[in-house]
């Protein structure tokens, strides 16, 4: 392995996350961290990393600092003694530091605490009786008399390989000081409560906050390389736009579940990650995440679920950082280290189709809103749901990305409000050179697109609730959102109204009654104007669903919304690239790495009835064996092999026309064509 960080970081299959927090004060730190506990696990996982807490969202560190914030139960150097067992074991050592969140900074300094746009203080988990967190401004003096002290001491104190940064997420400030930056950056003179009346406010100032803590991370970055240059940097859960990527030497990101993130969820950042240029990780969690279930009790996950996690991240390229929680006392629990060696075994098997692999660019999701939230809104997540389920392996990419001459058969735009002029006469390019492109709801605010649409009006929100009749299915697809009436362009499909569209009684009922907004099927009242509309533009197509789709499918998740979809994108698209038989929740990833096709399948069935609300009984038991799938891949001639990995084993599979057909027996987690 390299010493390059980016090669390291590239190199690695598995990394450790040891979540120790600080946070509680009542029982000795690290105590239990033995080199007879810890020596033999990192022996036998063969880690790129592990990280370890130097200091965490209390703000008490793991060593002893200058600025006396050792945990007040520290039993030993944790950073000195994970910084010997490491070079025995040839292991890097990355550091966990709490970058905006810490208590202790906000307690002794309380000019420095960031403010609610409201003039509240941004106060985090106060659910610990123990426990204040208060995130603190970039534009504080926290940065040189606090922060900077302690990058100093642990990268002078414990030469680390790397240092990865959370809590870097508090929402915007609104102090004096973030108020004053931000009226000299616009240019605004009025007082601050005309300020913030002004329409484009809130989207403003989300943009400026964006730019304020992407400084504050370049800032961070830089004390850390001018101290040690060859010291990876990252930080956890940040907004993927390339703008923001100069600091980062990997992506990363904690994402735990059941507590926020499902398996497509895991997958959408690894294909946003995937389009940086830099390696990248995801930390899933052995342990069941309930933040929003105060009174339930964690427990570790089955291991079938942790291999399903692991696929899932590995199949999109990135590095699984395993993540575990260590005894009270800091010792490694036994059973969950056990766990984790079975995960590294079942990623062993497979390092040769998960590591150096690249996407195949055969679609594309397009985000061009500089305000877009760092998970992507509801838009841009719902898009990669029903792409993801449609088995379109799509890979997420900000605007600059776009180009005329992109490789991919389907680019998707999903109700992108704000975009550019240039990126989308580049949209348009790509379609008049045979790309397919496909938009929806306030992606039509351009005047480009609309003009290549042929589209001479728009009036948005001209119906709160429409149905559209599909061309391969007998029921109807019902979307309960504002349709937008589109005047120009070729229809589609046309949009039909509920019943009960204009009874202004109908307000009385709520929305869930069974009954409500259903559309009479014997005799449908047309609306007057197109559901989706098309146009062919050279050589290729655009076409434009008029209602915010994509944000309702991530909500709902609507099988009838995903039916039309798949008829849109398959009109688009009559001959894909790849088709399979596989239902909705096979995840399927389309890589490519030394001239061959690799194509994984990862079962993310959740193996039982979870069609209940408000349950907290949330846990995946046993996955089940499924298939057999068929897929169809177009080549312009045959193969010379076709696999199944791990272990090379012969599959069936023939050639005809162009389109190599392969059967895939049976699947349980994960299973890998290999085409060469």
């Amino acid at each position: 392995m390299s010493d390059s960080p980016k090669a390291w970081l590239s190199d690695g299959m598995m990394n450790l996350l040891v979540d120790y927090y600080t946070e509680v004060p009542f029982r000795p730190y690290g105590s239990g961290a033995t080199r007879e506990n810890v020596l033999p696990v990192l022996r036998e996982l063969d880690l790129g990393y592990i990280c370890i807490y130097a200091k965490g969202h209390s703000g008490y560190t793991t060593w002893e600092s200058s600025l006396k914030t050792r945990h007040v139960m520290l039993e030993q150097d944790m950073p000195r003694f994970f910084r010997e067992v490491t070079r025995e074991t040839g292991t890097k050592l990355v550091l966990y530091y709490s970058g905006l969140l810490d208590g202790i900074a906000g307690l002794r300094h309380p000019e420095w605490r960031m403010l609610h746009q409201d003039d509240s203080e941004q106060r985090y988990f106060d659910d610990f009786a123990f426990l204040t967190s208060y995130a603190n401004c970039p534009h504080s003096g926290y940065f040189d008399e606090w922060v900077a002290v302690h990058l100093r001491e642990m990268i002078e104190g414990y030469d680390p390989d790397g240092i990865w940064v959370d809590g870097d997420w508090p929402s915007s400030c609104y102090c004096a000081r973030c108020q004053a930056v931000f009226r000299e950056e616009m240019g605004y003179a009025e007082p601050w409560s005309d300020v913030q009346r002004r329409p484009e406010f809130a989207a403003e100032y989300t943009k400026f906050w964006n730019r304020v803590t992407a400084r504050w991370r370049e800032r961070f970055n830089r004390l850390v390389k001018s101290l040690k240059p060859d010291c990876a940097y990252s930080a956890g859960n940040i907004s993927p736009r390339c703008e923001f990527l100069t600091p980062f030497d990997w992506r990363s990101g904690d994402f735990f579940s059941p507590g926020f993130f499902l398996l497509h969820d895991m997958a959408r950042m690894m294909r946003w990650y995937d389009t940086l240029g830099v390696p990248y990780d995801a930390y899933v969690c052995d342990t069941s995440f309930t933040h929003v279930r105060k009174h339930v009790r964690s427990r570790t996950k089955t291991l079938d679920r942790m291999l399903q996690e692991a696929a899932t991240v590995a199949a999109n390229g990135g590095a699984v950082g395993y993540w575990t929680y260590p005894n009270g006392d800091g010792a490694f629990v036994p059973s969950r280290m056990e766990k984790a060696k079975r995960v590294r075994s079942f990623l062993r098997e497979r390092e040769d189709v998960f590591l150096h692999a690249q996407s195949a660019h055969w679609t594309a999701l397009v985000v061009t809103d500089p305000a877009t939230p760092t998970f992507g809104g509801a838009n841009v997540e719902g898009a990669h749901k029903a792409l993801a389920a449609l088995h379109r392996s799509p890979e997420l990419m900000d605007e600059t990305g776009v180009s005329a001459d992109m490789p991919h058969a389907l680019v998707v735009v999903p109700e992108q409000a704000v975009m550019d002029e240039d990126t989308a006469k580049r949209l348009v390019a790509y379609a008049e050179r045979g790309g397919r492109l496909l938009t929806s709801g306030a992606t039509l605010n351009s005047s480009v697109l609309r003009a290549a649409l042929g589209v001479t009006e728009v009036r948005a929100g001209a119906v709160q609730d429409g149905h559209v009749l599909l061309k391969t299915h007998d029921e109807p697809t019902g979307v309960d959102a504002p349709w937008d009436q589109v005047i120009g362009g070729e229809e589609l499909y046309p949009l039909y109204l509920s019943w009960d569209q204009f009874n202004p009684e109908a307000r009385h009922l709520p929305n869930n009654w069974p009954m409500h907004g259903e559309i009479d099927e014997a005799h449908p009242e047309p609306a007057g104007f197109p559901a989706a509309i098309t146009r062919r533009v050279g050589q290729g197509s655009i076409a434009h669903i008029c209602t915010a789709i994509f944000d309702r499918y991530k909500t709902l998740g609507d099988p009838q919304m995903l039916r039309w979809l798949r008829e849109i994108v398959d009109a688009l698209d009559p001959q894909p690239y790849f088709r399979t038989d596989a239902p909705t929740w096979v995840d399927v990833s389309l890589r490519r790495k030394n001239g061959m096709l690799l194509i994984h399948f990862v079962n993310q069935n959740p193996g039982r009835d979870v069609a209940r609300l408000g349950t907290d009984d949330t846990w995946v038991d046993e996955i089940p064996v499924v298939g057999p799938y068929r897929c169809d891949i177009r080549l312009p001639k045959s193969p010379e092999a076709v696999t199944l990995e791990p272990g090379g084993e012969p599959t069936d599979w023939h050639y005809a026309d162009e389109v190599l057909t392969v059967v895939l027996p049976k699947l349980w987690i994960h299973a890998c064509v290999k085409i060469k």
